[in-house]
C-alpha cells in the first residue's frame, strides 16, 4: 500500500516537473528575442514593392517623355512635308512657264479678217525673250521676262530702228513689270489684270493643233462696255491665238490665229 502511494507520488511529481519545464521553455529569453526580431521578410517585401513601384514610375516617366518627344517631332515632320509639297508645286510652276517660252527664233504670221499681224521672236535666253509685233504699219519691240511665277513685259519700244538686232545683253528695263501671265492669279479673267483661265486647252489653228495650251484673259469695264482680251500660249512656241472682243450695242470680236511659222 505504501509502495503504491509512493509510485503515484513520483509519477505526479514527474508530470508536474515536465509541465513546469515546458512552460519555462515557452517563455524563455531566447524565444522572446526571436519574437522581438523584426520580420525581415515583410520589410524585404515592402522594399521590393517600393522598388517595383519606383521602377514602374520611372518606366512610365520614360514612356511619357518619349511620347512628348514624338509629339514635339510630329510638327517638324508635318513642316517638312509641307516644304516638300511647296517645292514640288514650284517645280511644276517652273515647268509650266518654261514650256510656254519660245525655243526658236522665228517669224509667226497670224490670220484675221481685218489686218495683218506678225510676231518675230528676235532672240531668247533662259530668262528673257525679245519679240517684235507688227500690226499694219505699227511696230512694237518688247522684252518678256520669265521667272518662277510670272511672264512679264519689262521693256517696250515703239518703232525701233533695227527690228532684227538683239538687245538682251545690254538693255535696261524701262517700265514697271506688266504681268501677261501670273501663276498666282487664276480665275475667270473678269478683272483688268491678266488671269489664267485654263492650263490644259486643246486649240486648233490653221498652222497646227496644240495641246496643253494655257489661256489668259483680262477685262476692262467701262459703263455698259467690256473690253475682253484672251491670249493662248502653246508649249515651245508661245502665243498661237488672240481674241479681242468689245461688248455693247456696237460690240465686235477679232480673232487672230497662227497661220505660218518661218525660221528667222
Amino acid at each position: 500500500m505504501f509502495n503504491s502511494r509512493k509510485n503515484f507520488f513520483l509519477v505526479s511529481l514527474l508530470i508536474l516537473s515536465m509541465t513546469v519545464f515546458t512552460a519555462c521553455n515557452a517563455s524563455s529569453p531566447s524565444e522572446k528575442i526571436t519574437k522581438e526580431e523584426p520580420d525581415t521578410t515583410k520589410v524585404e517585401s515592402e522594399t521590393s514593392n517600393e522598388d517595383t513601384s519606383q521602377t514602374e514610375e520611372s518606366d512610365n516617366s520614360a514612356v511619357e517623355e518619349e511620347v512628348e518627344v514624338e509629339e514635339t517631332q510630329e510638327p517638324s515632320e508635318d513642316s517638312s512635308s509641307e516644304e516638300d509639297n511647296e517645292t514640288a508645286e514650284k517645280e511644276e510652276v517652273n515647268l509650266l512657264l518654261q514650256q510656254l517660252k519660245p525655243d526658236k527664233n522665228v517669224v509667226k504670221t497670224f490670220e484675221n479678217k481685218d489686218f495683218s499681224l506678225t510676231e518675230t521672236v528676235v532672240d531668247h535666253n533662259e530668262t528673257h525673250v525679245q519679240r517684235v509685233f507688227k500690226v499694219g504699219e505699227m511696230v512694237t519691240l518688247q522684252i518678256l521676262k520669265w521667272d518662277q511665277d510670272a511672264i512679264q513685259v519689262v521693256y517696250e519700244e515703239s518703232n525701233p530702228k533695227n527690228v532684227k538686232e538683239s538687245i538682251l545683253d545690254n538693255f535696261s528695263p524701262n517700265k514697271e513689270a506688266l504681268p501677261l501671265a501670273d501663276i498666282k492669279r487664276k480665275g475667270k479673267g473678269d478683272t483688268t489684270r491678266w488671269e489664267i483661265i485654263s492650263e490644259d486647252e486643246t486649240v486648233e489653228v490653221p498652222y497646227d493643233t496644240y495641246e496643253n495650251v494655257v489661256a489668259v484673259r483680262s477685262t476692262v469695264k467701262s459703263g455698259n462696255v467690256n473690253t475682253i482680251n484672251t491670249m493662248y500660249y502653246a508649249p515651245g512656241i508661245g502665243m498661237i491665238k488672240e481674241v479681242y472682243e468689245e461688248t455693247g450695242d456696237n460690240g465686235y470680236k477679232i480673232e487672230s490665229v497662227l497661220k505660218k511659222v518661218e525660221a528667222l
